[in-house]
């Protein structure tokens, strides 16, 4: 059971994330037309988690929020991979004066804390996909990097990496045939947590008014505004918040197959 959830869980994944960004661009009525002669109407045919107390549709809404998520998943993950696979190989190979100081560098960005960080960015240079993504980079690089030169510096002790070289490999070929096969389930782990917390942090700082486009519907700011709602129509409020917790979930079980 165990190995058949290991084998379903990506793919389950991969066609929610396909769903997700099919909405995004794609969404069965307009996510900003008002009926305010519908409002509050329960799932039907054609509107499938109902209306607002706008009478627009929560399913069009919900499709087209999915788009600052995705796109902040899609930046940070490949920010922080190329910043950490890339420093953490200079911390266990560069001189020791470069590798003490990236290694202050990556030890300091991990007291950082990433919401604190994306408040500050958007107040520097207003509210937008760039400032959650600044955020999340700059908190996100350092455990790679460091878990990296870790597992590096551990490798170099064994006997097949000193063989390689005997048998005259390049330290960046022990590397890509030792280093990064031994790394992915570690990059793996990691990716899935930072996938998760960019899909919490964008919801959140949609919460605080902070979205990066605050003229298209946002998961976070669907919850700020549909809180009013929360004992008189549940299912309003509880449309976003399953959204933003069931793609962070899936995506750190995806990703996390330690």
């Amino acid at each position: 059971m165990r190995a058949q959830a290991r084998h379903v869980l990506p793919l389950m994944t991969i066609g929610l994330l396909t769903l997700l960004s099919v909405g995004a661009l794609w969404q069965p009525l307009d996510p900003h037309a008002v009926d305010l002669q519908a409002p509050l109407e329960s799932p039907s045919v054609e509107h499938w988690l109902g209306t607002d107390h706008l009478g627009r549709d929560v399913a069009s809404r919900l499709l087209a929020g999915a788009q600052p998520s995705l796109l902040a998943i899609g930046i940070v993950l490949v920010a922080s991979l190329g910043i950490g696979l890339s420093v953490g190989i200079l911390i266990a190979f560069a001189p020791s004066a470069v590798s003490n100081v990236l290694r202050w560098l990556a030890e300091t960005a991990l007291a950082l804390p990433t919401l604190i960080v994306a408040l500050l960015l958007s107040a520097l240079f207003g509210a937008g996909l760039i400032a959650i993504s600044a955020a999340l980079i700059v908190s996100t690089w350092a455990p790679y990097a460091l878990a990296i030169a870790g597992l590096l510096e551990r490798l170099r002790s064994e006997p097949y990496w000193t063989a390689s070289l005997a048998l005259g490999s390049s330290s960046w070929g022990a590397v890509r045939r030792h280093g990064v096969p031994n790394a992915w389930p570690m990059i793996g782990a990691l990716a899935g947590a930072d996938a998760g917390r960019a899909v919490i942090l964008v919801a959140s700082l949609g919460f605080l008014g902070l979205s990066p486009d605050t003229g298209r519907p946002e998961w976070g700011a669907m919850i700020h505004e549909y809180r009013l709602f929360l004992f008189s129509d549940l299912l309003l409020v509880l449309a976003p918040v399953c959204a933003t917790a069931l793609v962070a979930l899936a995506l750190n079980l995806a990703l996390d197959r330690g």
